[in-house]
């Protein structure tokens, strides 16, 4: 993969022990806090699919697992003390791996 995108699988189940009402929401809080930290962004931009994908099954049964892409849209460049330059993302935006793949292992079986 290139070096502005990367391919994660996150563990979601620690939102089941949250209340029932509130796991589907606390999901996608959580899946932005996880970016944040994994990325050191300001602003993470979750695409409107992976949303759906949270909340198909209702408020009460967000998916455990959930597999993104996370892709750098805006990075801010930052010099240390000892000269280097250092890229830090701005913006970044989540979204859905692509199908490809699942299509060639459909074609193949």
């Amino acid at each position: 993969m290139r070096a502005n995108k990367l391919e994660l699988t996150l563990n979601l189940s620690r939102v089941y022990t949250t209340r029932r009402t509130k796991r589907a929401s606390r999901a996608v809080r959580y899946l932005r806090e996880l970016i944040k930290k994994r990325t050191h962004a300001e602003k993470v931009l979750i695409d409107e699919k992976i949303n759906r994908l949270i909340w198909m099954r209702g408020i009460e049964k967000p998916p455990r697992k959930l597999r993104v892409v996370i892709s750098v849209e805006e990075s801010e460049e930052i010099k240390t003390k000892t000269g280097k330059t250092i890229k830090i993302p701005k913006t970044v935006k989540v979204s859905l791996p692509s199908e490809g793949k699942e299509e060639v292992k459909q074609e193949a079986a």
